[in-house]
């Protein structure tokens, strides 16, 4: 064999242990920035998962402001439809048992899980532990899997709202006749203007009081935030007989913690012919 030939020839090498453990370092360090990698994305996942739980809770209570048609906001939630803030967190998803049969005021679910959720996830947060809701304080909290040791990794959703905001507003209003006049202070025997107002209150419409004032106006007071509270005015006049009656009604828009003021409602009647014998 010549030189060449023999200089040309591979001679097969094997990996030292040295080589060997170079490899598993680097593959190791490799795993290691990998599965952390993959920590931080689960725990952000949960992280924002539970965010969203907790922001569909709380509107899902006291509704999305932003949620508007024709310039109107229509999302009231759970308080705008029922009158009352709910005690337990199961009466967005299942009517309240205590509801009476003929009620239409609870419009739920108000919250509805996925496909691939089960019945009760609406009260889990991200690490599978139970969300906390306070209907005094009014906010709804995960405690961010750390139960109560950690406070700094705690997800809270304040609703933004004071209870007196979303149950004791204030409407205010006016009727006037068909030329825009209040109606008198003093009306003519047998005649009488009635203000009524209904709202739903725990679940139930109820008749609410109304403070008449003078100059055709009113005041309604302890109103829950919402749009299906009925304003209604009658004018009636019954002397002499048969019994003659004019009604005109509105739908009211309640806002938390603003109310609703100047409510004009015109009566189709002439006060300076009907007020007088």
């Amino acid at each position: 064999m010549s030189r060449l030939q023999a200089s040309s020839t591979i001679r097969p090498r094997g990996v030292t242990l040295l080589e060997l453990l170079v490899v598993m370092m680097i593959l190791s360090i490799i795993l290691t920035a990998a599965v952390k990698t993959w920590d931080v994305t689960l725990e952000r996942g949960r992280f924002e998962a539970t965010r969203r739980r907790l922001n569909q809770l709380a509107t899902s209570i006291v509704g999305n402001p932003d949620y508007l048609v024709a310039g109107q906001r229509v999302d009231f939630g759970y308080v705008g439809d029922m009158g009352r803030i709910p005690e337990r967190l199961d009466e967005l998803v299942s009517r309240p048992g205590w509801l009476n049969p003929d009620s239409n005021t609870w419009r739920g679910p108000y919250l509805r899980s996925t496909f691939n959720e089960a019945p009760t996830a609406y009260r889990v947060d991200g690490w599978g532990d139970s969300i906390v809701y306070d209907k005094d304080s009014l906010f709804v909290r995960s405690y961010g899997g750390v139960a109560m040791a950690d406070p700094s990794r705690w997800l809270t959703r304040m609703f933004n709202y004071q209870r007196a905001d979303l149950m004791e507003n204030t409407v205010l209003g006016q009727v006037l006749d068909i030329h825009g006049v209040p109606v008198p202070d003093t009306l003519f025997n047998g005649v009488d203007v009635r203000v009524d107002f209904f709202t739903p209150r725990n679940g139930v419409f109820q008749l609410w009081p109304v403070d008449r004032q003078s100059n055709g106006q009113f005041v309604i007071r302890n109103v829950a935030q919402g749009n299906q509270h009925l304003l209604r005015v009658v004018y009636i006049h019954d002397l002499p007989p048969p019994i003659d009656s004019v009604t005109s009604q509105k739908y009211v828009t309640v806002y938390p913690g603003v109310g609703a003021a100047e409510q004009i409602v015109r009566l189709d009647v002439d006060w300076e012919v009907e007020n007088n014998p």
